[in-house]
């Protein structure tokens, strides 16, 4: 079902991902991207739950209490 997932570096590649979807009916677009979500899901499961640098921490805070100054006017 999955044979027109294209990878860019195969042979005859045109240097980006493709996914030949026109041939498949509306159910099979749908399954399709659920197994791709579920692919997704696992791949990335370990990096969601690392903690977020300290950076990325300091500018969630930021924008926290920017927020709530904008909620007073």
């Amino acid at each position: 079902m999955f044979s027109r997932l294209h990878h860019p570096h195969a042979a005859g590649g045109n240097g980006g991902w493709s996914v030949g979807t026109s041939g498949l009916t509306a159910a099979g677009q749908s399954e399709l991207l659920r197994h791709l979500g579920r692919q997704l899901q696992t791949s990335y499961q370990g990096v969601l739950k690392e903690p977020a640098p300290d950076r990325i921490k300091q500018l969630l805070e930021r924008l926290e209490r920017d927020r709530g100054q904008d909620e007073h006017f």
